[in-house]
């Protein structure tokens, strides 16, 4: 779409003291909390999980040793996708224009871009825990069908099914300490018990001041129970919470795990970096600014997160 005077009518007369709306602020990046970053030099990436061995078995006298197989499982297609956004101005507007830099759109232009492609990004991110309760969200046909958070993930050729959700409840510290119970008992695909251990809670915006209150107080909160508060006593979740303004459920709370923290669980894939660019019109003189980059989000290992859809 081409900004024309029409646009900005009262920038072509003098007498307006000010502009406002121009300059709100944005938060500091927040996806690279619970997101891996690993470079793609193609337009889309694959990874793939892994089944190893499982347990022993008693050996009789004389009798051959168990042999067991090691195979691949599923595979994750990660899609790059390019986002882009420019606009433009025509030669007489940004002529016509009466007040010099306090209007200027060619340097207003550049930081409002950022500022659109900051936030989409966030919310591209940020799409991966809101959508992860919903099948529609995979990834890919060779993975395993399911969304992200789901108790009936299946472990490839052996096992039984693995989870990495809880009941549906609203906050609390028991809520929460559920949670971490279901976490160290987390086991790998051939159902070998495994060291995962809960690292950082992570919430929407709404649920800031419980979160504090249950991870900060010294006893049990909102009780009469003078019994220490287990959660800060244990450090259960060292890291403990961080908000995102980006998640769209105001009840939903998820705990990254240390397979997220050592940068197996949830991934983002940097195609092209961020880019701007400027072009002009040869026939019209009209100025045109723009911004792109490519990228990808999802997940390699489903219990890097685990998710709580809230009450």
């Amino acid at each position: 779409m081409t900004v024309t005077t029409g646009n900005w009518q009262q920038s072509l007369w003098p007498g307006i003291d000010e502009w406002f709306d121009d300059e709100y602020q944005s938060h500091a990046t927040e996806y690279t909390q619970f997101m891996t970053t690993r470079p793609s030099q193609r337009q889309f990436e694959e990874t793939v999980g892994m089944s190893l061995l499982g347990r022993a078995a008693i050996k009789g006298e004389g009798e051959d040793i168990k042999q067991d197989d090691t195979q691949q499982t599923y595979t994750h297609r990660y899609l790059n996708q390019v986002r882009a956004l420019g606009t433009s101005i025509t030669l007489e507007a940004y002529e016509y224009n009466q007040y010099g830099p306090q209007l200027d759109a060619l340097q207003k232009r550049p930081r409002a871009l950022a500022r659109s492609m900051q936030h989409t990004k966030e919310e591209a991110a940020a799409d991966v825990i809101n959508n992860g309760f919903d099948d529609a969200f995979d990834m890919g046909t060779a993975s395993d069908g399911l969304s992200l958070f789901n108790s009936a993930h299946p472990s490839g050729p052996y096992g039984s099914t693995r989870s990495n959700i809880t009941a549906a409840a609203s906050l609390s510290a028991v809520a929460l300490e559920d949670m971490c119970i279901a976490i160290n008992g987390a086991v790998d695909p051939r159902g070998l018990t495994s060291a995962i251990m809960p690292y950082c809670l992570h919430i929407p915006r709404q649920l800031k001041y419980i979160a504090d209150r249950i991870l900060n107080s010294p006893l049990q909160n909102d009780t009469a129970n003078n019994a220490i508060n287990a959660l800060k006593q244990d450090a259960s979740i060292p890291a403990g919470s961080k908000i995102n303004h980006y998640f769209t459920d105001p009840n939903a709370f998820f705990i990254g795990t240390s397979i997220n923290q050592a940068g197996r669980g949830l991934i983002h894939y940097d195609n092209w970096s961020i880019k701007f660019g400027q072009d002009n019109n040869s026939t019209n003189l009209n100025m045109l600014v723009y911004a792109y980059e490519a990228y990808a989000f999802g997940w390699d290992e489903f219990q890097g997160m685990w998710g709580n859809a809230g009450a």
